[in-house]
């Protein structure tokens, strides 16, 4: 009798945890970045994710580096490149104790979405006589760097 009752709870609890497995939630996160004017390239942490404006999945919640650049079919910059750190905060149910159920136990999608858009500096151009004195006086300042000893 002991035996059968043993079994049955066996099989019940592993019924219920494939039911979990099969049936449980999940949360899709999503960022969108966006820029004015649209078509630069952004960067998140560091790597290459599209042109704005462009959307992409994220698993953990936190501060997160976000680099938008615009430049034309040469590479040259044409606005100010930015760099922005943003922080994701999660949602209460992405909180523990609750994501465990958020996660887990919910038989239901959950999304997360996350917007920013970000307004893009025009770069400032230097004339061909203002670039030609920076780089005179980067070599002057060069040259008498060289002629200087160096303190031991």
């Amino acid at each position: 009798m002991y035996r059968q009752f043993t079994k049955s709870v066996f099989v019940f609890i592993l019924l219920y945890l494939f039911g979990c497995a099969t049936l449980g939630g999940c949360v899709l996160r999503s960022l969108t970045v966006n820029s004015e004017p649209p078509g630069a390239m952004v960067y998140l942490d560091d790597e290459l994710i599209g042109e704005t404006p462009v959307t992409t999945t994220f698993t953990y919640y936190g501060t997160r580096k976000i680099t938008l650049e615009k430049v034309d079919a040469e590479g040259r910059l044409l606005y100010e490149r930015k760099i922005i750190y943003e922080k994701i905060k999660p949602p209460f149910y992405q909180i523990l104790p609750l994501d465990f159920f958020s996660e887990i136990i919910l038989p239901m999608e959950l999304k997360d979405e996350h917007y920013f858009t970000y307004q893009l500096d025009q770069l400032h151009q230097l004339s061909k006589t203002e670039r030609h004195e920076g780089v005179v006086k980067n070599a002057e300042e060069l040259r008498e760097r060289l002629n200087t000893p160096v303190a031991r």
